[in-house]
């Protein structure tokens, strides 16, 4: 199966109940690897969301370790999701509904991790919001200079006027990854939600970016900030609300998130020039939208953001 980090392998039982292996990168440690499982059983313990769950062996043992090729690995079990990853579902009959039904759902999970604590949720990951400042260092590895340019651009943006604020609002435990790969739909409705997997991104970081994170990818697909987005806060404002600080917010962390995807995977096609078609797939549709969003002056889109929020 496919996977950015880890190796994962789709296994059935002679019962036909499917599982997955997942075979951890040998630089990942033993703690982020626990997190990832404290956290599903913290969400199976208090929620009813379909996500995977971990499986011990038949020493009770939820991680395990073995060598090949001269690297140790952490060897892990977990139990398969059904559905239909949104990315490859058909079009629901109503998109307003399925937005709002991922953001009801993003809410439950963000609800559900609450109070969760693990030390090795403080990793440094280059996802994470808070890491933003660091893309600086890779911004030479764009090869076009208004692409470069533009980046740049963005990421001073964040830096001067969304990060301070970052420290005022309220942080957690988080998903950090809806993407359409992550999020599965019925395949019978693709408007419902069926679940979500990969929780390989789970970071302690500002609440609010989880709804950032989702809305990006729905910002990219319908060329525009507001479309996707009011329906994805809607649904989340109904199971676990953002205050009006943490949505104000909000429009700028879509658009860091945006340039955040787009500077790292220049970086990593850079890194892996065999990969690169690979890597950077339709990349040319992301700068593109990354660009009309920054030239249409998007800081006004967190006032209609709460306006919308209060007409409703």
């Amino acid at each position: 199966m496919s996977s950015e980090r880890d190796q994962n392998f789709l296994f059935k039982d002679k019962n036909e109940t499917r599982f997955v292996l997942k075979v951890s990168n040998s630089k990942e440690s033993f703690e982020v690897l626990d997190c990832q499982n404290k956290g599903l059983e913290h969400l199976e313990s208090n929620t009813t969301l379909n996500i995977p769950k971990v499986i011990p062996d038949k020493n009770n043992q939820r991680i395990n370790q073995v060598e090949a090729n001269k690297n140790k690995h952490f060897l892990r079990v977990v139990s398969y999701v059904e559905g239909i990853p949104v990315g490859d579902a058909n079009e629901p009959k109503s998109s307003k509904a399925l937005y709002n039904n991922m953001g009801a759902f993003l809410g439950l999970l963000g609800k559900g991790l609450r109070g969760f604590s693990h030390k090795g949720s403080n990793h440094k990951l280059l996802w994470d919001v808070k890491e933003t400042e660091s893309l600086f260092d890779i911004l030479e590895f764009i090869e076009n200079q208004d692409k470069r340019n533009l980046a740049q651009k963005t990421l001073e943006y964040f830096s001067k006027h969304i990060r301070p604020k970052l420290d005022q609002v309220r942080t957690q435990v988080i998903h950090n990854d809806m993407n359409p790969d992550n999020l599965l739909v019925k395949a019978s409705n693709p408007q419902l939600v069926s679940g979500i997997i990969d929780f390989g991104d789970m970071v302690n970081t500002p609440l609010v970016n989880d709804l950032a994170v989702a809305a990006a990818y729905q910002t990219v697909k319908q060329k525009d900030l507001f479309v996707g987005t009011c329906d994805l806060l809607a649904g989340y404002q109904d199971e676990y609300p953002l205050t009006e600080a943490e949505i104000s917010l909000l429009p700028a962390l879509i658009v860091n998130r945006i340039a955040m995807s787009l500077v790292i995977s220049e970086w990593r096609a850079s890194e892996h020039p065999e990969n690169r078609e690979y890597i950077l797939g339709s990349v040319e549709k992301t700068w593109t939208v990354l660009k009309d969003i920054v030239r249409s002056e998007y800081e006004h889109s967190a006032k209609e953001l709460i306006d919308y929020l209060k007409k409703t």
